[in-house]
């Protein structure tokens, strides 16, 4: 179950002006030798103003100069607590949410900017942060790493641009976490779902784009994935819903048996993260592949995984608009998963076997992000997803369904 810190978020907050009204769980990952916990927390300063704070609590020994050091009574154990933007993994992300450091710090690089925009494209606590700046300038997306990885990220760029992939250029960096990467062509792909979901072009568009990156050279192996982190998500999910343990164990073992002895020689180049939201498409042709992002995570691994995150992506998706009542994109959404997963079984039938845990490892991580936030929507949509996951592991992945099918079998089926 998810522990309860909402008692140490009081005392963390105290000097600082404001007071703790409420908190509700957020998220949670691994960090360290501990867990990350994100909180909402909703405060009141002296002067009656109200705010939600997005905090953290860490577990796992991460500290800085502006988190705040409490004692978890619950274990006697000190635990850290930050709350956004300073993240001490990420030192720059402070002087980039604000929009004269923003202007400032890049002048320091030479770029220049005019009274830019900052919006938050992407965040994972301690780990990266993506803010889109927008001015008359240009566009511009400011990439927030760990400092070690600024060096080898900028690298992995060159190298998938002198592979000819439409990756964005760095056009600056810093050494203490900062990648100042230009705008790509074209909106993202999961954007155009209706237009790409019966198109096969964009199959096999996305097809070529994978076989492209194999070609990239790198030596450096890919990021773990959700099948390489199987444990912990396996001992997470099955905390977080503990009446269907049993079940989780059940899909875990399936995973591990389909995914054994799997050889080296089939490793190459892969992008590591990949789903609708990396890939941009043309706005008008939206099966023409333009853009591809976040190639930091790229490197040699087992390129069915790739397929597989595609998959798993796709029915969360379908699952997300389902639960908003939008069953056309839903529907899309399925449809696709179905194309993109007959399409890589006909390309590489001895992946067969392997391309039903490939997803499953994916919707069994995706199901744990969204049973540990405790809330009824988040549980419901894990149990869903444990349902896609008996569909894409225990049947066989041999028989894909026919072309047409509406609901591809990774999906659950209602009522």
């Amino acid at each position: 179950m998810w522990p309860s810190y909402e008692s140490v978020l009081p005392a963390a907050f105290a000097g600082t002006g404001t007071t703790v009204v409420a908190s509700r769980a957020h998220s949670v990952e691994p960090s360290g030798n501990g867990y990350l916990y994100g909180y909402e927390v909703d405060t009141v300063d002296a002067a009656g103003k109200r705010a939600t704070v997005l905090t953290y609590v860490d577990t796992g020994g991460t500290h800085d100069e502006n988190s705040a050091l409490v004692v978890d009574p619950a274990t006697d154990q000190p635990v850290s607590v930050w709350a956004y933007p300073n993240d001490p993994g990420l030192p720059v992300l402070p002087l980039v949410t604000y929009r004269n450091a923003a202007v400032e710090l890049l002048a320091s690089l030479g770029v220049t900017v005019t009274a830019p925009t900052l919006s938050v494209a992407a965040y994972r606590p301690g780990k990266r942060a993506v803010i889109r700046l927008d001015a008359a300038e240009g566009t511009y997306f400011l990439k927030l790493v760990r400092p070690h990885r600024v060096a080898p990220i900028a690298e992995t760029h060159e190298r998938f641009l002198e592979a000819g992939l439409p990756v964005p250029p760095v056009v600056a960096r810093r050494g203490d976490g900062l990648l100042v990467l230009d705008r790509v062509r074209g909106v993202p792909a999961g954007s155009a779902i209706l237009d790409i979901a019966d198109d096969p072009r964009f199959v096999a568009s996305l097809a070529a784009l994978m076989g492209r990156i194999a070609t990239v050279s790198l030596t450096q192996p890919a990021r773990a994935d959700a099948m390489d982190h199987a444990d912990w998500h396996r001992k997470t999910l099955a905390q977080a819903l503990p009446d269907d343990a049993a079940e989780i164990e059940r899909l875990y073992d399936a995973i591990g048996r389909r995914s054994i002895g799997w050889p080296a020689s089939d490793r190459a180049v892969v992008h590591g993260d990949l789903h609708l939201e990396q890939i941009f498409v043309d706005p008008i042709e939206p099966w023409r592949i333009t853009g591809l992002l976040d190639v930091d995570t790229a490197g040699w691994g087992y390129p069915v995984r790739d397929a597989g995150a595609v998959v798993a992506h796709l029915v969360v998706t379908a699952l997300w608009h389902r639960s908003r009542s939008d069953d056309a994109r839903g529907a899309a959404a399925e449809r696709l998963a179905d194309a993109i997963a007959r399409d890589w079984v006909a390309r590489h039938p001895d992946d067969a076997e392997r391309v039903g845990a490939a997803i499953g490892a994916q919707l069994l991580a995706h199901a744990g992000g969204q049973a540990t936030t405790g809330s009824s929507i988040g549980v419901a949509t894990a149990r869903a997803l444990l349902d896609a996951t008996r569909a894409a592991v225990v049947e066989s992945a041999l028989e894909m369904p026919p072309a047409g099918t509406m609901r591809p079998r990774s999906v659950p089926r209602s009522g």
